[in-house]
């Protein structure tokens, strides 16, 4: 069906109930100070010798052995050599404090899997005679060998995705990619494919293997290219070039040339449900990292600009930064380009530079949200995400040659080099939990210190987007825009919130009865004075003046918003009911006394337009999660339609859908038309996210909440099972 084509899948793979694409480079706590090391480890003392050094044991770096560890909670996997011998030594450090936990020595190494699997890490051992590779399955406590399995000598890939094992390589003398799914026990358990090289290999000679599971969706490139889907191995999309994953959000390939002579390869988007967008662009690249960055952001253009996921659109031009943008990173709302001696900040949704800042060699290695991190020339530095200034730096010794990575561990960071590991504590506090500027509240006491009001509105940053059980809650930074300070004590404030230029919420707020006081400046002495001061306020919109719930998965957004989901707050903040308020008081969440008009567009339209969005969110869940499962269905609404005494408009089927998204769990939305089991291709049909086996369970589950046969009723979820036999009545 068409309308399938619009869906993306955005959460990374195995990131459990995270609420928007966040990678592994987005740590846990702050750092507005530098950090010193809680410990170091050197690699004398895992191989002893002089000439001893660590590299990454993740497989496809071990052969050019870059640096870098596999982070499994607070334990950390890392290989290391001496000089004088190709033998490897695994070892497993506590990243609590640096104690070697355990070693493990493979002479003819090929690699381990990104992560461990059943409370093992697989590591491929290629043997000292022909047809002796196997993987070995060692215990991750104790290092000991707990399994072996035989594997070709080809093999020179094995990855965890979840609870399942993939063991790939390249088989020279077929010609042909070999991939198998499995489990510990058993690697080929689920299936094992043959993929033979096909019209237009660009990948090499397979010497170096790449491997990523992306959703539904795995990518293999090493001799030939392959996207093939997980449940069975089957292709996804044939005759592929090289291909690789864009931020686990989807996987790009290049279709191979009708005439190999003309040279022309047609690039595509392949989502991580498997659905496939042709975009007539050269391919877009992959990010260094993304980190709480908003679901519809774009994937960069090679030639210079931004291509929209879904559809492979274009959506803004920088021809000024074709072939610079390899190193960005997205953060939150800001890409971050370093490029040459010069780093730049783009908005993420115009491409316009925001800022830039002179800086020879700077990588984007890690952020916690507020600052970017970078590990160029053996010095550990931050940088403010809000205007590109040095915030600290620190040598790191030894120095470096071949540089190092930073793995996210705890709240903090390892910086994983090939001459040393130390790991660096947080000196600020948790990600999102305050906002910029806060850091220093509490350090003067302003308990006698009162506010008047202040001739423009006070700026909103949203830190936390998340839904009670009747309203969506944004809580944000208040900060004024006068140097004293200001109050808001109207009685019809209006806040307006959107998202991407989404209409999100819109309500008017009765701020008489408690005002909320806003600091100004802050004058303290030393490099925190000067500023302006804010203050955090929880607001409640209830059903009926918001439109788009925060996430589809989870409920809840963290985060400011250099490091979250980029949300715009227009306030129109009413005439003021008093003179002054005094700083220091306790503001309880305000919850609005009246719907809003939306920023834009009307009641209706926005509603039609939250539906659609919320839909195509829910969408590639419902597939992956219930689909060809019995649900209780709870509603079927559209507009025009007489039921319930009510005669039903985009406006009303919104809110009825908000309210049972809000009161049980893992509601889901979708539009008839692009499921085979509804009889009409128009309705909003919502369902709980309850599956089960069988009708009998689904209307079980209505009778235990106390849902009536007229609004809950068992439903078989499917894009491909006939109309007839999908429904259960009670």
């Amino acid at each position: 069906m068409a309308l399938a084509a619009a869906v993306v899948v955005v959460v990374r793979p195995d990131s459990g109930s995270q609420t928007t694409t966040v990678a592994d480079a987005l740590t846990g706590g702050t750092f507005p100070t530098a950090p010193t090391a809680a410990w170091s480890l050197e690699p004398s003392t895992v191989v002893p010798g002089s000439d001893s050094y660590f590299f990454s044991p993740l497989f496809g770096e071990q052969d050019y052995e870059r640096p870098g560890a596999v982070v499994d909670g607070e334990r950390a996997f890392v290989a290391a050599r001496d000089g004088s011998t190709r033998s490897t030594t695994i070892a497993a450090v506590d990243a609590t404090d640096g104690t070697v936990e355990w070693t493990h020595v493979i002479d003819n190494f090929g690699g381990c899997a990104n992560a461990t699997l059943d409370g093992r890490l697989p590591c491929i051992d290629r043997g000292s005679t022909p047809g002796s590779s196997s993987v070995q399955f060692l215990d991750a406590s104790t290092g000991a060998v707990d399994s072996t399995h035989q594997v070709a000598a080809y093999v020179g890939a094995v990855y965890v995705s979840g609870s399942d094992l993939y063991v790939s390589g390249w088989d020279q003398s077929a010609e042909a990619s070999v991939i198998s799914k499995g489990t510990v026990d058993d690697p080929t358990a689920s299936w094992s494919r043959s993929y033979p090289d096909d019209r237009c290999s660009v990948t090499g000679s397979g010497d170096s293997n790449t491997f990523e599971v992306v959703g539904d969706v795995l990518v293999k490139n090493s001799g030939t290219s392959v996207v093939a889907n997980t449940a069975d191995g089957d292709l996804v999309i044939s005759n592929t070039g090289y291909s690789y994953p864009l931020g686990g959000r989807a996987v790009m390939t290049n279709r191979c040339p009708d005439s190999p002579a003309s040279g022309e390869f047609s690039p595509a988007i392949v989502s991580s449900d498997g659905l496939t967008t042709a975009t007539p662009y050269d391919a877009p690249i992959d990010y260094a990292f993304v980190a709480d960055a908003d679901p519809s952001a774009p994937f960069l253009y090679r030639g210079g600009g931004a291509l929209d996921p879904v559809t492979g659109d274009f959506r803004w031009a920088r021809p000024d930064l074709a072939d610079k943008t390899s190193e960005a990173a997205m953060i939150g709302s800001t890409i971050v380009v370093p490029s040459g001696d010069v780093t730049e900040a783009l908005d993420v949704a115009t491409g316009d530079t925001l800022w830039t800042a002179p800086r020879y060699g700077a990588t984007v290695d890690a952020t916690d949200g507020r600052a970017f991190l970078s590990t160029a020339d053996s010095t550990l530095a931050a940088f403010s995400l809000a205007d590109g200034s040095e915030l600290w730096s620190l040598p790191l010794y030894p120095v470096d040659a071949r540089g190092g990575t930073l793995e996210t561990v705890g709240d903090g960071f390892l910086y994983a080099g090939s001459g040393v590991l130390h790991r660096f504590d947080p000196t600020g506090p948790p990600a999102g939990a305050i906002a910029a500027g806060d850091a220093d509240a509490g350090s003067s006491d302003s308990s006698d210190s009162y506010v008047t009001a202040c001739g423009t509105p006070p700026t909103f940053t949203p830190t936390e987007v998340t839904t009670d059980s009747g309203a969506l809650v944004v809580t944000m930074e208040v900060r004024a825009t006068c140097p004293a300070g200001d109050v808001l004590s109207s009685d019809a404030m209006r806040l307006s919130i959107t998202r991407g230029g989404a209409n999100v919420a819109s309500a008017l707020f009765d701020m008489s009865d408690a005002p909320l006081a806003v600091p100004g400046v802050d004058t303290g002495s030393g490099s925190s004075g000067g500023g302006f001061e804010s203050v955090q306020q929880s607001f409640r919109f209830p059903v009926g003046s918001f439109w788009l719930p925060p996430d589809s998965s989870t409920g809840s957004t963290r985060g400011a918003t250099s490091g979250g989901t980029r949300y715009v707050v227009d306030c129109d903040r009413g005439e003021p009911a008093g003179a002054r308020a005094q700083l220091g008081s306790d503001v309880e969440p305000v919850t609005a006394s009246a719907p809003a008009e939306p920023v834009t567009g009307t009641s209706e339209s926005a509603a039609f337009d939250a539906l659609r969005a919320i839909a195509n969110a829910d969408r590639p869940v419902i597939l992956r999660d219930l689909g060809e499962r019995w649900v209780p269905q709870l509603s079927s609404k559209k507009p025009g339609l007489v039921a319930d005494g009510t005669t039903w408009n985009n406006s009303s089927t919104l809110a009825e859908h908000l309210d049972l998204r809000l009161r049980y769990p893992n509601v889901k939305l979708m539009w008839s038309g692009e499921w085979s089991v509804f009889s009409f291709s128009d309705f909003w049909v919502t369902a709980a996210g309850a599956t089960f086996s069988d009708p009998a369970g689904a209307n079980r589950w209505c009778d235990q909440n106390g849902l009536d046969a007229d609004h809950c009723f068992a439903k078989l979820i499917s894009a491909t099972h006939p109309i007839a036999g999908s429904t259960a009545s009670r």
